[in-house]
Parts: C-alpha cells; sequence; structure tokens
C-alpha cells in the first residue's frame, strides 16, 4: 500500500468513524501488523486489512438493510444486521480504495464470522479484532500472547469465545460461524 492510500484510508476513517472505532481500528492494524511479523507475513497487506476491517461500522442497521437488500443476506438482514459490516466493508475497501488482493479483501469480509479454510491474514485480522490492546476482556491478554506463537489455537480459541458468548446473550447464530466451527472440527484444524 502507497503513503498516499494509506493516507486516504486514515482519512475516510477519520471522517466516518468515532474516535473509539478509530482507535480501535488504529490498534487492530498495529497488532495484526505484530503477528504478521512474528509468523512471516506480510505486514503491509495485514496492516491494510486491520486498518479497513471495520471501514462501514459507521453505518445503520437501516442502512446496511438498505445496503443489501438485493443481495444474499435475508437471514442475517432479519436476525442480526450489525454482521453486515464485514461484507460492506470488502465492498467498501475494493470499490473507494481499489484494493484488488484477494487475501485482504476476505481478512475484512471474514474478521466476525470466519469461514472454512482460511488463510493466515484472515486469521490474524479475526484474533486481531477481538483481543487488539484496546480490548480489556479478561482472557484477551492470554489470546494475544497465545497469537504470537500459535496463530492457529489462538484463532480457534477466539472462534470458541465468539459462539459461547452468542449462546451466553441467547443471540441468533449466524449460520455462517456455524459452518466455520463445523469446518476446523471436523478437519482438525484447531491445532494445525
Amino acid at each position: 500500500m502507497c503513503k498516499n492510500t494509506e493516507k486516504q484510508i486514515f482519512d475516510y476513517l477519520s471522517e466516518n468513524l468515532s474516535p473509539k472505532k478509530l482507535k480501535h481500528s488504529y490498534n487492530v492494524a498495529m497488532f495484526a501488523a505484530e503477528l504478521a511479523s512474528k509468523h512471516a507475513l506480510d505486514t503491509v497487506k495485514v496492516r491494510t486489512a486491520g486498518l479497513l476491517h471495520d471501514c462501514a461500522k459507521f453505518m445503520t442497521d437501516e442502512e446496511f438493510i438498505d445496503f443489501f437488500k438485493n443481495r444474499s443476506f435475508k437471514d442475517i438482514i432479519k436476525f442480526s444486521p450489525h454482521l453486515l459490516h464485514s461484507f460492506a466493508g470488502e465492498i467498501i475497501a475494493k470499490e473507494k480504495f481499489k484494493i484488488k488482493d484477494r487475501n485482504i479483501l476476505n481478512a475484512i469480509k471474514n474478521h466476525t464470522l470466519g469461514r472454512k479454510n482460511m488463510c493466515a491474514i484472515e486469521k490474524i485480522i479475526f484474533v486481531a479484532d477481538y483481543v487488539s490492546y484496546d480490548r480489556k476482556w479478561k482472557y484477551a491478554k492470554r489470546i494475544r500472547n497465545l497469537a504470537k506463537n500459535d496463530l492457529n489455537k489462538a484463532f480457534f480459541e477466539v472462534l470458541t469465545k465468539k459462539i459461547e458468548h452468542i449462546i451466553d446473550k441467547s443471540m441468533w447464530l449466524c449460520p455462517q460461524i456455524v459452518d466455520t466451527w463445523n469446518w476446523y472440527v471436523s478437519n482438525n484444524k484447531k491445532d494445525n
């Protein structure tokens, strides 16, 4: 990513996100870059995905519903429209910032619900979003340390925590996260 594109991204995020969300996006990008460096991955790609992962978080549920009314997200629209921010973020990254790299786009799109057979960049954004340095949950620090040594175990732990949280709150469990869980369990990918 060239400096001009990075500046455009920062300007866009500054104009559209709350200060708290802007800080979170920055923290995700920085922690993700740290993980990429530890795991010998492209830090620029990961930082770009981290900055853009929540670029659509300014939209209201009604705006998401309108944005996606002609797309195949009927259950998400009905039960949990806020989940659409990751799909909208991918579109913004593609259309506004001309991001073409599939790994970056997939990392943005799948940072909330995951998907089957995620690449390392996707897993980093999935983990970094959940345990970036601005996250203060009781297990965040432990998972951050785990991610520095074993990205796959950290990924599976975050996936587990997300599903536990949804069930504990008696919320709708999106089939995509169930498919993600089932794929990793059935393919013994939680430890690989």
